[in-house]
């Protein structure tokens, strides 16, 4: 379920970013011939405002044809080009794609606060799986979570990661009960792909803001979101493991199932899952790789610094190894996600009864300012309690 999710919210974010190109191009005055949505043979299409509009046969991603775009076939002589306009022009075209994910981000959050949502208790337990290490370690909802092995926390992210790297051994929790410090130790038990779970969920609480504060609540919440896309971005660097555990993935798999499995709070994590994508959209396209919106730009500040143009043939093969280190990048992404579908051969005997009363959680991405790329310390799903 989760994979038709992902394909239907990313296919609806590309439009979106290259609609921006668009609209950033038309008000610059380059001409856009063509606007595909999907691929394969065309089933629509039509005229407007000098632009034709083509659906595909597969409605999944877009691509907007801009005037001068390809820099072999621009000619001087060519005033409405992309390549006649000056390389800051250019540049605010190239960004007009992430920031109009940006953009649709920030507004599905402006709506989600403004009508009033379930909004993150920070580092605060909010249900405890009964049987589970948690229960065993005497955890009780409203215990605030301080460290982890003596390491302070600053977010529940972090709290989930040091509980997956945890598996079989002893963990000690510093926690803050009504003012009054404890610690107490659990053993987080292997879920059935090996990472570390306790029993425990993020508390909720139910709130409306002012226009004033969902507006600042946006504004952190999609800035706590692409914090942790650069983690993410990071993370798919060091390696198709680290990929597959905290990678677009994880964060679609989340999200996804959130929706899946939320009633009372279906709307609501259907918008954060949504708003994740589409911030994580826009910091990958960033990243300053050629191929991608980052590295023409990075191509065209190069130039503006120079004063001199990039030789095209010199363009095209940086985009040629860009398109080159990204396909490498999508196929190990790919096989770490297809490794973690299959079952593991030699991952630990843990019995149905443990799984149960450790399953695996999601709980990120659904708190104020934050969305973290991992499940949370071992709660079957994220379903924010109810209005009181």
């Amino acid at each position: 379920m989760h994979y038709l999710f992902v394909l239907l919210a990313l296919g609806a974010l590309l439009i979106v970013h290259e609609l921006g190109h668009l609209v950033a191009a038309r008000l610059l005055g380059v001409r856009v011939p063509r606007f595909t949505v999907g691929f394969g043979p065309p089933l629509l299409s039509f005229r407007l405002g000098g632009t034709q509009f083509v659906l595909g046969a597969v409605p999944l991603g877009a691509s907007a044809n801009l005037q001068g775009m390809n820099p072999h076939r621009s000619a001087e002589e060519d005033t409405s080009g992309f390549g006649t306009l000056g390389p800051l022009k250019r540049m605010a075209i190239i960004l007009a794609g992430p920031l109009a994910n940006y953009a649709v981000a920030l507004g599905l959050l402006f709506a989600l606060y403004s009508s009033g949502t379930h909004v993150v208790v920070p580092l605060t337990v909010g249900t405890v799986v009964p049987g589970s290490e948690a229960a065993r370690a005497q955890l009780l909802p409203g215990d605030k979570l301080v460290a982890v092995a003596g390491k302070p926390l600053e977010r529940w992210s972090d709290f989930v990661t040091r509980v997956a790297d945890g598996v079989g051994g002893p963990l000690e929790l510093s926690v803050d009960r009504h003012g009054e410090p404890r610690t107490v130790t659990v053993r987080p038990r292997a879920d059935e792909r090996g990472a570390g779970r306790i029993g425990v969920s993020q508390q909720y609480v139910f709130r409306e803001h002012a226009p004033g504060e969902a507006f600042t609540q946006s504004l952190v919440h999609t800035g706590r979101v692409a914090s942790e896309a650069l983690s993410t971005l990071g993370a798919m660097v060091r390696g198709p493991q680290l990929a597959g555990r905290a990678g677009p993935g994880a964060l679609m798999r989340q999200e996804s199932s959130d929706v899946a499995s939320s009633t009372a709070s279906g709307a609501d994590a259907l918008v954060r899952a949504l708003v994740a994508a589409s911030v994580a959209l826009a910091m990958l396209t960033l990243v300053p790789v050629p191929g991608l919106d980052g590295g023409r730009v990075l191509l065209l500040a190069i130039e503006a610094v120079s004063g001199r143009r990039i030789p095209p043939r010199v363009e095209t093969v940086a985009q040629t190894a860009g398109f080159l280190f990204l396909s490498i990048g999508i196929v190990a992404t790919a096989g770490a996600e297809i490794r973690r579908a299959l079952p593991p051969t030699d991952a630990p005997n843990v019995s149905v009864k443990a799984s149960a009363a450790a399953p695996a959680v999601t709980d990120a991405g659904t708190s104020v300012g934050a969305a973290p790329l991992a499940p949370d310390g071992g709660t079957a799903r994220v379903a924010a309690p109810p209005p009181p």
